[in-house]
């Protein structure tokens, strides 16, 4: 395993706030890369994983939503704690304009597809991850931050057509990084 930073006991609660809205352009996958794994680089035993994942995410929300419409946005969020919990959090702008609503579901991956293996991936690398309304839509006070694998809210009938957040957390094993990292930054 690679050496991390070093460690600072005093930094409070958080060791990473940063966050970032970004175009909702193909081209722009790629600087959502690289801005995650600037944020990582005191996080190096989860740092290839959250890449990824925010890649994955991020690409999903141009595929699936109105974030890949014209003059559409990504915004995304990492926040670690010094027990070492990484959340991540992708914001899309709701169901495309030409497309209904879709589920996201992990499912095996098929062989004879070059798609479709992103969740797949996502589910293998995070501790849990899910998808829950961005702005209070059905079952978001009860349910808070829920697990992918319970999928009562896409059953329950429920007609929820807005913006959703796409989540994963992380375990590291890094507890205070020796600098906290803070970017607010929006790109219009």
């Amino acid at each position: 395993m690679a050496q991390c930073d070093g460690v600072d006991d005093d930094v409070g609660i958080y060791t990473l706030q940063a966050f970032r809205t970004f175009p909702g352009t193909p081209d722009e996958c790629r600087e959502a890369r690289l801005w995650a794994r600037m944020h990582m680089r005191p996080f190096c035993d989860v740092a290839d994983s959250v890449e990824l994942v925010v890649s994955e995410f991020f690409g999903n929300a141009l595929r699936h939503s109105a974030s890949g419409e014209p003059g559409g946005t990504v915004f995304i969020s990492l926040v670690g704690l010094v027990s070492g919990a990484l959340h991540l959090e992708v914001h899309d702008e709701g169901p495309r304009s030409d497309a209904p609503r879709t589920a996201a579901r992990v499912v095996s991956p098929d062989l004879q597809r070059l798609d479709g293996r992103g969740l797949f991936i996502a589910a293998a690398l995070t501790k849990e991850w899910g998808r829950l309304p961005a702005t209070g839509g059905p079952g978001y006070a009860e349910r808070g931050y829920t697990s992918i694998f319970d999928t009562a809210g896409e059953h329950d009938g429920a007609e929820y057509s807005g913006p959703m957040i796409t989540w994963a957390d992380f375990t590291t094993s890094v507890r205070a990084p020796a600098v906290v990292r803070t970017a607010r930054h929006s790109l219009s």
